[in-house]
Parts: C-alpha cells; sequence; structure tokens
C-alpha cells in the first residue's frame, strides 16, 4: 500500500449527504488527513471528539502509509481550471432527503450562529419555512449536479449517499477500486465501525436529536415523512430531470 508520491483525495458534495461520515472512513482506511477547509480557514476543529481527530489525523500507529495523504471535502462548484487532483469523488443523495436534513439543521443552527449578519439572516429566514427552504434546496441541488456532472474533464467516481448507508463495505470498496488501493478487509471493516452513526452520534438509527442536527436520524427516505404533495411536486418541476439521471425516481 505504500507509494512515496503523495497525492489528495476530493470529496464533492451538495451538503447533508454523508460526506463528513465518507470522509472519516476513507480516512482511516487510507491513513491520511482529513480537511475540512471552513474549519481549517476559521482557526477551529472539525469535531471536539479527540478519538475521532486522532482516527482521522493521517497518524495512525502501526499502519501504512498510502499514497493518499488528505482527504478534503467540499461543498463548492468545480473551478474552471480545476486540478488540486484527479482523484474526485462526487458525493449526491436524494434531493428531498437533504431538503429535510437542511431544513431542520438550519432551524437549530440559527439558534446557535454567532454570525447574524443580514445576510445570515436572511438565508436563515428562508429556511425557517418550509416550502421556501425546499425550493431554494432543490434550485442549489440542481446546480450543484449540473456543475460537477457536466464536467467531462473530471474523472470522478460517482457515489450516491443511499448506497454508503445501505451497502457500506461494498460501496467502499468500490472507491477503493477507483483509487487503486488494496485495503486488506478487516482495515474496511474496522473504518464501518468506527464510524457507525451508533458511534458518531450515540443513538441508533432513525432516533432524532433535535439538539444534533448534525447526524439527525441517518435513514434512507425520510422525505416521506415530511413531504406533502405538493413539495413532490416542486421536486419534480425543479430538479426531476437531474434526480431520473441517477435513479431518484418519484
Amino acid at each position: 500500500m505504500t507509494n512515496n508520491e503523495e497525492k489528495v483525495v476530493l470529496i464533492a458534495d451538495y451538503g447533508r449527504s454523508g460526506q463528513g461520515w465518507l470522509s472519516y472512513m476513507l480516512c482511516h482506511i487510507l491513513n491520511a488527513k482529513y480537511i475540512e477547509p471552513y474549519f481549517f480557514l476559521k482557526g477551529a476543529l472539525y469535531t471536539e471528539n479527540k478519538e475521532l481527530r486522532d482516527l482521522t489525523s493521517g497518524k495512525l500507529p502501526n499502519r501504512e502509509k498510502t499514497q493518499y495523504s488528505m482527504v478534503i471535502k467540499t461543498h463548492e462548484l468545480p473551478a474552471v481550471d480545476f486540478n488540486l487532483t484527479d482523484k474526485v469523488i462526487f458525493l449526491m443523495r436524494d434531493p428531498r432527503d437533504v431538503a429535510v436534513s437542511a431544513y431542520f439543521m438550519y432551524r437549530v443552527t440559527f439558534k446557535k450562529e454567532g454570525n447574524k449578519s443580514i445576510k445570515n439572516t436572511i438565508f436563515y429566514l428562508i429556511h425557517r419555512f418550509k416550502p421556501t427552504s425546499f425550493i431554494l434546496t432543490a434550485l442549489r441541488w440542481r446546480r450543484f449536479f449540473r456543475a460537477w456532472a457536466g464536467r467531462k474533464d473530471i474523472d470522478s467516481h460517482f457515489v450516491k449517499y443511499e448506497d454508503v448507508s445501505l451497502n457500506t463495505e461494498s460501496t467502499l470498496n468500490g472507491i477503493l477500486d477507483y483509487l487503486g488501493i488494496k485495503a486488506p478487509t478487516a482495515i474496511v471493516k474496522e473504518s464501518i465501525e468506527n464510524f457507525s452513526f451508533e458511534k458518531l452520534s450515540g443513538r441508533k438509527k432513525g432516533k432524532e436529536s433535535v439538539a444534533n442536527p448534525t447526524f439527525r436520524k441517518g435513514i434512507v427516505g425520510d422525505y416521506k415523512n415530511n413531504f406533502s404533495k405538493i413539495d413532490l411536486m416542486i421536486f419534480k418541476f425543479i430538479c426531476g430531470k437531474e434526480m431520473k439521471k441517477i435513479n431518484y425516481l418519484f
């Protein structure tokens, strides 16, 4: 698994799609350092959990280094002259579940957010109401999908959150094949166990914590518990074409 050339793995997703979770598992498997730019630029830790930071530090004891030194996440659109890395994981989730997750997260985040600028206040006010929150998510999700899926010059590996959640081991193995890495099955299984929803949240899947929306329920299809027929029509109208391309059906 060793290689003197250091490379970067970039995980691009719109948000609320399990990007952090997938990043943690890959960092542990690759023995790579996890980089979350938003916290890095703020000079803040991405988690207060020291055990979690140690597991994603790229300094695991008694483990060989791979050619991948960092796993970086982004919610940004690809740059015109994109050249950071040739290993990009394009992660998407059913936008209806994304919308539900974002709606509940922003309601909690606004109360804790220290930056009450006019821009931030307007943004959170939009997400305070389901119709406007859902519409904005649908529009932004569509823009993100078109931007990354439309870049034929970026040889990305497409992954769906639903596959990461329901078929974790096989999905990770598919990513490792794309990266050209042969990882022992025991390490892959260990990573899945170390970063299970239960360990990260302290709850069973499906059990919600209003106070901790970062790991809200960890389930697939929660939109069915929150969407009206009108909400479904909104998503079909705004991003139904894009959803159909990746088999998110109505």
